[in-house]
């Protein structure tokens, strides 16, 4: 039994050995199988190692590029006289140009937000630029312009409060058209949509659609829309100038 068990154990080196040996000849008979898998999982690797570097670098461009939209929108203005502009200071935003005016400066914003969103596309980033455009348009007098930007990213928008915005940039923009009964529309709508989600944004809405009333000569409905954001929201930042107007009304 002895010699039997002596025999077993001298066995086993023989069997490690064969195992290596077996498993060295299959890698040897299929080594070009075994390189090209090796092979296709490096080329792997290296490409998404290089989507992952492409992409980070190209979202660092991109919020560069989009930071220099509120740089020039925000830049500083030419003094008056030549030697105030000599003795001026210089700012970490010499890398954007200086304007002689306020309209000036708001055009070039937009030129540069075209040219974001012509290089990033529309999404992400380029929604913000948009947004901002359309302030800007707005502010310049070009207010079709700004409701057709207002209108277009409030139908695709997917977070509520930038809806919000949106939509009552719309309405402003209709607004500032002339086009009250649209801004009425408008500006009730939202006031609808901020109601069901909260009662953010809903003193605002209420407020710009009472000023429509007013405009339009509807002093009684005005009032009761004035009267309906006390009573929904009693807390409103607007309580003096709803007061204001509730006393104005008053008089008609």
């Amino acid at each position: 039994m002895a010699k039997k068990a002596r025999i077993k154990e001298l066995k086993k080196p023989d069997e490690f050995v064969s195992f290596w040996t077996h498993l060295g000849t299959k890698v040897a008979e299929n080594r070009w199988k075994v390189l090209a898998t090796l092979l296709t999982a490096a080329v792997v690797v290296a490409v998404l190692w290089g989507m992952a570097a492409y992409k980070s670098a190209q979202a660092a461009k991109a919020t560069a590029a989009f930071g220099r939209i509120d740089r020039i929108a925000t830049a500083e203005l030419l003094p008056e006289k030549a030697d105030v502009e000599a003795q001026a200071p210089k700012t970490d935003a010499d890398d954007v140009p200086r304007f002689k005016t306020e309209k000036e400066r708001l055009e070039a914003a937009i030129k540069e937000a075209d040219a974001f969103v012509a290089t990033y596309g529309r999404d992400g980033l380029g929604r913000k630029a948009l947004l901002g455009k359309a302030g800007r348009l707005l502010a310049i007098g070009k207010a079709a312009d700004a409701a057709t930007i207002y209108e277009t990213l409030a139908a695709s928008e997917t977070d509520a409060n930038l809806r919000d915005i949106e939509q009552e940039g719309a309405a402003a923009a209709n607004e500032a058209q002339g086009k009250l009964d649209d801004a009425l529309r408008a500006y009730t709508a939202l006031a609808e949509s901020t109601q069901r989600g909260g009662s953010f944004y809903l003193d605002r809405a209420l407020f710009a659609k009472a000023r429509i009333l007013e405009a339009q000569g509807k002093a009684k409905e005005a009032e009761t829309v004035l009267r309906e954001i006390l009573n929904k929201v009693p807390k409103t930042s607007l309580r003096q100038q709803i007061d204001d107007r509730l006393a104005v009304l008053a008089e008609k």
